[in-house]
Formats: structure tokens, sequence, C-alpha cells
């Protein structure tokens, strides 16, 4: 619902900057489905912006000294922040009052530390009773409490300071000029807070809200996070600013802006009768570009709150502040974008800034290690955004042109080095995770994951890559753990190589078909368990099959009433990789050999396709169950198994009139046979041809009993003319009833 008094506050406004309003709920017009620059081109001047500043940040900190952590920052939570900036343009001089409340999340808390350069002067830090002692080392304040505090038990303190933000290095407060006209602006990301204003600078504690008070002069206007509640004049030729914000937040992205601006505005709806409104602040020299970039923004708010739940922040607002760092930063409720070139209109950095307010903003990554929750999901609704606006197509074609094929590993195990954090891997490669994802479980459990996600425990809080695991597979139901170590925690992609043949079937005039699928990445070793689609064209259809490929080597086996005019591996590239297809050559078709019998005869073969037909077959791992052999140059496995089991072993084929080879691995079950004593021909009885059987093998050259322990009723090991003794005896005397034998197979 409009708010009342921003509506006042911003026709105010209007009396001192040109406002425009503007009004975008429908699809823009503008869908061409063509982006000025690629997407991965996006994602580097994003990922070398703020891997900049990062490792700005890092030399100044290399100079400076440095606290030796004597209190742990984990032993509080900020609840609020009161905050209150006085801004000196000319002077490029900051007066800060800030006011923290806590609570203790352990007993007998009674100091802390506090996040603030050393370069910026403390006049004080009191409570409304008392003034505290404190102490410096480096960028952090040790302060002892005014008391002892245990678990649950709030504490506040305040905190006035001045001076000059760090001009060289990191510029966490930076003063500029656009065309001839001064700018004050701030990005934090991501542990720059702490170069302007004190706090505990980690994105894995947000405060649940702050009030922002900013005085600055009457010839600028003053952008920040949250409601605009209020404006004063001082009467002193300089102005204050009252901000709101009622969501947690990230002390990283809590921004001041503060610049002469074009003001304009749209309403993205939402509901039956609400609106909220959208709230655009441009350099004046790029105000006409503005109203065509940035009108498309509620309806691309209406796109990410259709496929993950509504804009996280509706009841504050959205918009965009030009400001001069490179590239965009996802400010909470405020999007800083640079203003002095048209990347910062571009509709895919305002569409990557946006998504971030739902990944980053209101699920915040809980280290740096896991950027990738923020970068990687945002770079995804890029794509996500295209395929509601402009279609399948266009979807696959921008998920392609973020293909990633470098090394290294999307969760960063160094932090310590700027352009991992901030690289391309984890805006390119972390979103196709979420791509890979999508197919392995499905669209509709996707974008459930995506929704529980969105409602989950981690909402306006900070999540982790192994809690965002957990989660997906609540949902889907699926051990996803192959998945994660594949993609998140391994590192490059597979390589597919991959022919195919057909042969008619003689025996029922079908068509098998033969897909050998190697994975040929050579630089790791690493295979990639995957689902892969094919598609099968025949003379008068289109056939699509998964197959799972958990080995790096193999040939798959099809069935079907037709031959395949043509296989295509992964057709709609739902899986990072390269692929290549090759003819034909020479390779093993693993059909699963029979299941044998112990002491039964047995019979099965080795197939081979390709090359001359002139083979030869060893075994080269493993071994054949007792009693079975393979034929060297047939591949026929013959004989009589005396043991039961499983067996595993390694057939190699090669080409007699080449050098053709291929190897492939086989298992044979040998079932046990345990039969009836007595039941010398093991027909399943024991009767008079069980005798004669047993007569025949001793004295007549008859064949060998088929278990010879069955042959052996009065089980001494051995089999003779008492066996035959002992069978009449029980056939025709009443006798007693033959036991399990014991002769040596």
């Amino acid at each position: 619902m409009r708010n009342a008094i921003v509506s006042s506050v911003m026709l105010i406004l209007t009396s001192f900057f040109f406002m425009s309003a503007a009004h975008a709920d429908s699809q823009p017009a503008d869908s061409t489905g063509s982006w000025r620059l690629p997407p991965s081109e996006i994602h580097k001047i994003m990922a070398d912006a703020k891997a900049r500043r990062l490792e700005e940040a890092r030399v100044s900190e290399a100079v400076a000294p440095q606290a030796s952590m004597v209190y742990d920052q984990a032993e509080y939570d900020v609840n609020f922040y009161g905050i209150n900036i006085s801004v000196t343009i000319p002077l490029k001089t900051i007066y800060g009052d800030v006011l923290m409340e806590a609570k203790a999340v352990v007993d007998g808390l009674d100091s802390i530390e506090v996040d603030l350069y050393g370069n910026l002067i403390i006049d004080s830090i009191y409570t409304p009773t008392r003034v505290l002692d404190f102490s410096r080392i480096g960028d952090k304040i040790l302060l002892p409490l005014d008391g002892v505090y245990n678990h649950d038990e709030v504490f506040s303190f305040s905190v006035a300071y001045h001076g000059q933000p760090l001009q060289t290095g990191f510029v966490g407060f930076s003063f500029d000029v656009h065309n001839g006209i001064p700018i004050a602006s701030t990005l934090s990301e991501p542990m720059g807070a702490r170069s302007w204003w004190p706090c505990k600078d980690r994105p894995d504690d947000k405060a649940d809200s702050l009030d922002i008070t900013i005085k600055c002069d009457t010839a600028y206007f003053c952008v920040s996070n949250g409601k605009l509640v209020d404006t004063a004049r001082n009467g002193d030729g300089s102005w204050t600013f009252n901000y709101e914000v009622r969501y947690p937040i990230s002390t990283y992205l809590f921004a001041v802006t503060i610049s002469k601006y074009n003001i304009w505005s749209n309403w993205y709806h939402y509901g039956t009768n609400d609106s909220m409104i959208i709230t655009h602040f441009v350099y004046p020299d790029r105000y006409e570009y503005s109203l065509t970039h940035y009108n498309i923004t509620p309806y691309a708010v209406g796109v990410l709150a259709g496929l993950f739940g509504e804009y996280p922040f509706v009841e504050e607002k959205y918009g965009h502040v030009n400001f001069v760092w490179d590239g965009g930063m996802e400010h909470q409720t405020v999007t800083s974008m640079v203003g002095n070139d048209d990347f910062g209109f571009d509709e895919n950095v305002v569409v990557h800034e946006l998504s971030h307010q739902w990944w980053g903003d209101m699920i915040t990554c809980n280290s740096w290690h896991d950027i990738w929750l923020n970068e990687g999901f945002a770079s995804y609704c890029e794509a996500l955004y295209f395929e509601v606006k402009e279609g399948d197509y266009s979807f696959h074609s921008y998920i392609n042109s973020m293909s990633y094929y470098g090394g290294g590993s999307v969760y960063i195990e160094d932090t310590t080095s700027v352009y991992s954090i901030f690289g391309s891997i984890v805006y390119d490669k972390g979103a196709w995770v979420l791509h890979m994802l999508r197919h392995i479980v499905g669209d509709t459990t996707f974008f459930d994951i995506m929704r529980a996600y969105y409602n989950s425990a981690y909402k306006y809080k900070t999540a982790t890559t192994v809690q965002f695991q957990e989660l997906c597979e609540s949902v889907s139901g699926k051990d996803l753990d192959y998945f994660f170590n594949e993609w998140i925690y391994g590192t490059y992609y597979p390589k597919y190589y991959w022919s195919y043949m057909s042969e008619q079937d003689p025996t029922d005039g079908k068509y098998w078909t033969y897909l050998q699928l190697y994975q040929g990445q050579t630089s790791y070793i690493q295979t990639f368990v995957m689902p892969i689609d094919l598609i099968f064209t025949y003379p008068a259809r289109l056939d699509t099959t998964l197959l799972l490929n958990d080995v790096r080597n193999n040939v798959y086996i099809f069935k079907s009433d037709q031959a395949p005019t043509d296989v295509v591996l992964d057709p709609d590239k739902w899986i990072l990789r390269q692929s290549f297809e090759s003819g034909w050559t020479y390779h093993q078709i693993p059909f699963p050999l029979d299941s044998a019998r112990q002491y039964v005869p047995y019979l099965d073969s080795i197939i081979v396709r390709g090359g001359s037909g002139n083979n030869r077959f060893s075994i080269v791992t493993g071994y054949l169950p007792s009693g079975l052999t393979l034929d060297s140059t047939t591949g026929f496995i013959t004989g009589t198994p005396s043991l039961s089991g499983e067996f595993t072993f390694g057939v190699k084929a090669n080409d007699a009139n080449s050098s053709a080879i291929d190897t492939t691995q086989y298992t044979m079950l040998v079932r046990s046979t345990s039969g009836t004593p007595g039941d010398g021909n093991n027909d399943g009885g024991v009767n008079l041809i069980d005798i004669a059987f047993i007569i025949d093998y001793l004295y007549k050259g008859g064949s060998n009993p088929p278990v010879p322990s069955l042959a052996d009723p009065d089980a001494s090991c051995a089999i003779n003319i008492l066996d035959v003794s002992y069978l009449v005896n029980y056939l025709y005397r009443g006798g007693d009833a033959p036991q399990m034998g014991c002769v040596a197979p």
C-alpha cells in the first residue's frame, strides 16, 4: 500500500528536483533477445570491480596494526543500530554518532570487540549514564562494557567519532565528482563498513533494524536504505534525512549516497490493491536514458516474485541510485549503479542486482566461502528472467553464454585471494550449478526448492552451502552428495567422447543400439556422475532417454523396433560440459553375463563390435570362477563352476589385425547348489536312477556327478561302491537317509 509519509516526502522533493512518474507493470516492449554485453563479460566486470575493492582493503589492512582478537565477536548478537552521520562534502569529513544495541549469547560477557578503522577519531563511547573506557588496536575497538551480561541480556552504547574516511587504498566512503557535481557514496562489501562507521562488520550477524539519520548540504539529496520517513531543513544550509530499516540487514548492505539527482518513480503492484514505490535517483545527464532502461524494474520485480515469493522488502521500497564505483552493488532496497557509462543501466545488470534482494540481501551467505549463494543465484536469475520474458530459446542462449570452463571450485576455500572470492567462477559456474540442479530434480521440484529456501529458517538471516544442500535434499528426496561434491567442491567439468552403432537382432528382428561414452578429461581424474539426456531419431519419431553416467568409460545398450538415424547427447545442454562425437571403432558390448549354477555346465560369451573380427581375449584383472575358462579366440566362457559367489573380472579384447584394444569389467553370479543328498544325477529326486548313475560313473565310464557331494550319501568323502550299497539300503531295506557328502570338487 502506498505509504502516506513517503508520498508526502516525495511531493516535497518535486519542488527541489525534477521528478517524472512512470508506470510499467506489463512486460516491456523492447523484448529483443539480445544483450549489449555477453553475460559472462558482464559478470567479469562485476567480479573485477568487487575484487579490486577487496584487494585495496587488504593493502590498507596490511600496513595497519592488527588486533590480537582478545575477544570473540561471536559472543554477542547485534539487534539494532541507530546511525547518525553528518557529511561535509567540501572537507571530505564525516561526523558520526552510532548507537549499538546487542545481546549477549554467552554468560559473563563484560568486554567486546567493535570494528572501526584506526584513522577515524573516537570522541567518546558512552551509555545514557556513563562514559566508557576503551582501547584500540588496528581497526578494532576493545571495549569493556558497563557491566557483566549473561545469555540473552541486552546492552547498548554509543560511539561518537569523526574524521576523513581513507582516501587511499580501500575507500568505503568516497568523495568524488561527476560532471562537476560532487558526490559522496559508499560501498562496503565485503568488509568495508568499518572504514566509515563503528559496527560488527561480518555478514553472519544481521541487525534486526536500523534508524538512519544523515545530514548534508541542502544543495544535495541523500539516498539510503529502507523507508524515507522525514526530511527537515535545519536553517543553517543543511538538511537531515531520516530513513528507517525494519528488515534485518548486514553491515555491508547499508549505504549512503549524496549528490544532485533527477528523481523519478514507478510502482510495483502486488496483491489486490497494494503497491510499492520504485524510485530512481539518476545523474541529470543520464535522466532521459534511465527512463527506458530502469522502466523495466516493476516488471522484473513481478517476474522474480512469481518465481520465488514476494519481493522481500515490500513494506519499504526498491530503486536505483547512481554512484561513482565500477559496476553495481545490491544495497538493500536501493541498488547503487555506476552512472558514468551504460553498464549501470543494462537490463542484465538491473535484473542481477534486483535478484540479490532475494539472494544476498534477504538470505545472505554466511561467510565469503559461500559467496556463490549470492552471486551464482543472481546470475541464474538473469537467465530465468529472460526465460519468462522471451522464452525457452532465449533462456538456453543466455545460460550458454555463461559457460565456465576454468579450474577451481565454486566453494571458495582460500578467502585470502580476492580474485577467488569475486571471480567469474562464483557468478558463471555458480549459475550453472543451479541450472544442472534444476534438471536433476526436475522443474517442479527445483522451484519448490527455491520457494522453500525463500520461506526457510534462513529468511532474513544467513545460510551456508551445507544448509542449502540439506534443504535441496529434503525437498527433492534425493541424495545430492555426489552432485555438490562434483560441482561445488570439485573442479572443472566432464569432456564426453562418444559414438554409436546399431545392428539387428536375428532372433526377433528388432535393433540393438550401442552407445559408447568416455569421459576424457585429462588434467584431473574426477569422474562426474550425471544423468544425461539422449535423443534417438527414428524415421517417424523422436525418443528421449535418460541414462545415468557414473563410470569413466562404458557402452550403454538400447533396443528398439527400428534403427536410429541419429543420436544426440545432452541436446539442450543441461550439463556444463564439452562433447565430441566420433565414428564407432572397436568396443566390447557389455551384455550382462548369464548367472551360473554351481556344478552345472555353463556357456556364455564376450561380444565385440568393430575391427576386423579376428579377436583375442584374455583375463587382465580378477579371475573367473573355478572350473570356467575363457577361449582366447572365440570369447566363449565355458566349463562347470565348482565355487559359488559373485566374481568380478576384467577382459581385454584386442583386434589381431590392428592395434585396437578394449577392456571391460564383468560380474558373474554363480548360485550355490545344495541339492538333495543321494541325488547323484542332480535331477531333483533320489531313486533307482541315481544308483544306476553312480554305477555307470564308477565302472562304465559314465558322466561325472554334477554335484559330487550329492553322490556321496554315506559322507565318507569318496564316491565308491559303499555309496551304491547305502542308497540300496535306504530305498529298499529301510536304511538311514542319505547325508550331504564331503567330496572335494
